[in-house]
């Protein structure tokens, strides 16, 4: 089962779970009533028991389930009884057990592994209560703690047990607040925050020695987001691409105040043992039909291992570190944004790397910064989730896109004394692949700073790193590409490419 439609399922089954008030009266009917519309809706059958005793409607043997589709044959989740229990004040309370079974059962296409996942989702000190009206209802919840525990695994008819297979995953101090809005479109607008968040996983292959142990801390967790599905639902067996088309979308928000991951790998080489942490992070991602966006940032970065094979540890950190991408999922005829940015800032290493490679401490150690930040037009000739069609299009030896124009916002690298930083803005002709064999042809200019790189060659000479009947070539060669800057050991470039196919180095025809 691929990532995405994994997402999808847990989200739509969270959101049910885990949803101030609105002056009209709910029922019990109502607030089941959503949960199944929001399931269905999401292309999901769903089956359950309901009874009725006074003012409390029982739901038990709940089972969601999604039959065919392009990566998975059939998948279903069940779970145990939940209670709505009608108030006098017009409001619903949802009531679930304190241990609550969750089963789920994969049955992907021939050439995956089927998998029986059981879980027990358990809370103490919770409360959820449901008010407004069936158009616009609210979800208030809150617990002291929460807890997820894989009680039980089998992949492909290979039952795991508690040597070789294990999951938690523990919270406390959780509130949310859920609003469902039910007008041409079906959309959750939810809001949770968490006081701490421990996770730990533990998997070893039934065959071999390989194993891998991940725990996680991260505190004080938030998370904002909105996600859309069309009021009439989609059906969850086509395409990403049809389903985004129909309208399905999200967005949401995460961060946190500091995460620790301890991770330890277990191969026929041996151990290795990674530490990670940050100060503060925050990732933020949205798909839709205008495209998919990543945003990725953290602060305070420590990274370290003792890695299998090596006799000694490793370390570096960040002041910053940051990830951005934007692009275009679906086909248009049109050219649509993209952008690609990334930056590691006062990146730093320990001693023990930099003697590795410089072990008489030629080379500056101060902290290297590297920052890129791209941005442009780009045309999409199918549609990214149709990997069929993809696979076609490479077939035929074509392109699943085209790109229209790029523009160097910033390209940036500082470090070991010598720094380059480079801008520019281009266009490309996609019909002409023959001034640039196999390659659009380019209009437009780069523009580049380049200081301290003889004292860097002269350093790498004298560590032996590169050989001096090289050094004359390489300093020729710059000397064709670039000129003399304004200050001593810089030099500056402007390349340029022209509508007649002409390449230009600071005016001097190179082609």
């Amino acid at each position: 089962m691929s990532p995405s439609r994994s997402f999808l399922a847990s989200t739509a089954f969270g959101l049910s779970l885990a949803a101030t008030t609105a002056s009209a009266d709910l029922t019990s009917a109502e607030v089941w009533g959503d949960w199944r519309e929001y399931l269905e809706g999401m292309g999901y059958s769903v089956t359950a028991n309901e009874t009725t005793s006074g003012d409390t409607l029982s739901v038990a043997d709940i089972v969601v389930q999604i039959n065919g589709g392009p990566d998975i044959k059939e998948m279903s989740i069940s779970m145990g009884s939940v209670d709505f229990v009608q108030g006098g004040d017009g409001t619903v309370e949802v009531v679930m057990p304190t241990t609550l079974p969750i089963e789920i059962n994969i049955s992907p296409e021939s050439t995956e592994r089927p998998a029986k996942i059981a879980l027990n989702y358990s809370q103490s000190g919770q409360r959820m209560l449901v008010s407004g009206d069936p158009k616009a209802m609210e979800y208030d919840y809150s617990a002291e703690t929460f807890g997820l525990d894989l009680t039980s695994l089998t992949i492909d008819g290979t039952a795991f047990n508690q040597d070789t297979a294990k999951f938690s995953l523990t919270g406390n101090s959780i509130t949310s607040l859920t609003k469902v809005s039910v007008a041409e479109t079906r959309s959750y607008d939810q809001s949770i925050k968490w006081g701490d968040i421990a996770y730990d996983l533990f998997f070893k292959s039934p065959d071999s020695v390989e194993a891998m142990t991940v725990n996680t801390v991260a505190k004080n967790l938030d998370f904002s987001g909105i996600s859309t599905i069309p009021a009439d639902g989609m059906d969850m067996s086509q395409e990403m691409a049809a389903m985004l088309a129909s309208g399905f979308g999200f967005k949401g928000n995460f961060t946190t105040q500091g995460t620790e991951t301890k991770m330890e790998i277990t191969s026929e080489d041996g151990t290795s043992k990674i530490k990670t942490g940050s100060g503060s992070s925050a990732f933020a991602v949205s798909m839709g039909a205008e495209g998919i966006h990543y945003d990725v940032e953290a602060s305070g970065v420590q990274i370290g291992g003792q890695l299998a094979g090596v006799p000694f540890p490793l370390f570096m950190e960040m002041e910053n570190s940051g990830f951005e991408l934007a692009m275009p999922v679906l086909k248009s005829d049109d050219p649509q944004d993209v952008s690609l940015a990334l930056n590691m800032t006062n990146l730093s290493m320990s001693d023990i790397i930099w003697a590795l490679f410089d072990p008489s401490s030629q080379l500056p150690r101060d902290p290297a910064t590297i920052a890129v930040d791209l941005s442009g037009k780009v045309k999409v000739l199918v549609d990214t989730f149709a990997p069929e069609a993809v696979q076609e299009m490479v077939k035929r030896g074509e392109t699943a896109g085209e790109l229209e124009a790029l523009k160097i916002e910033r390209i940036l690298v500082d470090a070991v004394g010598a720094k380059v930083d480079a801008t520019g803005d281009l266009t490309f002709d996609n019909s002409d692949k023959t001034t640039l064999p196999g390659f659009p042809k380019p209009v437009g200019d780069i523009n580049i700073n380049l200081s301290g790189a003889n004292a860097l060659i002269d350093k790498l000479v004298a560590m032996g790193m590169l050989p001096p009947e090289q050094v004359m070539g390489a300093r020729m060669m710059m000397g064709v590409f670039a000129v003399p800057g304004d200050a001593p050991d810089t030099l500056k470039s402007k390349i340029e490419f022209n509508e007649e196919g002409h390449i230009l180095a600071n005016g001097q025809r190179l082609k």
